[in-house]
């Protein structure tokens, strides 16, 4: 289970004790990755790990597993755009490049795929209504046309701030054939 204050540490950049753990070596990026990729890689190993998938440093490539990853979400990278975009201050040349390569709604399901090995399918959908079913439903079509493909991963994720409020939604589930 994903603790608050784990959660709150994946904002800072801070690899709570638990978090290690949970990973066995925290990924080199980790520092510069956006906190909604941190969370994505937390909630994924998580997963991985209660479904007996994976155990602490493995990955899936070196299980023989082909994997893919089909990532939904409603607002896409808007609000590292923003960050990103503050960060320029009105001169483009102070744009922070730390930011840059995190406004692309793919990049957090890259580092799922770099972190965990999975070398299938891994692409993000915009979907405003149901993300969730929306992936799963491409996870699911994905499967049953690639024979290569021994399961695959769906997931609904979003960062946004509305009314002051920061909140990130990270739902991902296992698609078999």
């Amino acid at each position: 289970m994903i603790t608050v204050e784990m959660k709150q540490g994946l904002l800072d950049a801070h690899a709570d004790p638990q978090v290690t753990e949970l990973l066995g070596t925290l990924p080199k990026r980790w520092g510069r990755m956006s906190p909604l990729s941190r969370l994505l890689i937390v909630e994924f190993a998580s997963l991985l790990q209660d479904q007996d998938l994976l155990q602490i440093g493995e990955r899936l490539d070196e299980k023989g597993l082909r994997a893919g990853l089909i990532g939904s979400t409603t607002r896409g990278s808007l609000f590292t755009d923003q960050a990103f975009v503050d960060t320029m201050d009105g001169n483009s040349a102070l744009a922070s490049p730390a930011l840059f390569g995190y406004t692309l709604a793919n990049i957090p399901l890259a580092e799922i795929a770099l972190t965990f090995g999975l070398t299938g399918p891994v692409y993000a959908l915009f979907a405003t209504k149901s993300p969730l079913p929306t992936a799963e439903k491409e996870a699911a079509l994905l499967l049953k046309t690639q024979a290569n493909l021994d399961i695959m991963f769906a997931c609904d994720f979003d960062h946004y701030e509305e009314n002051g409020t920061t909140t990130f939604s990270v739902q991902i589930t296992t698609v078999r054939r």
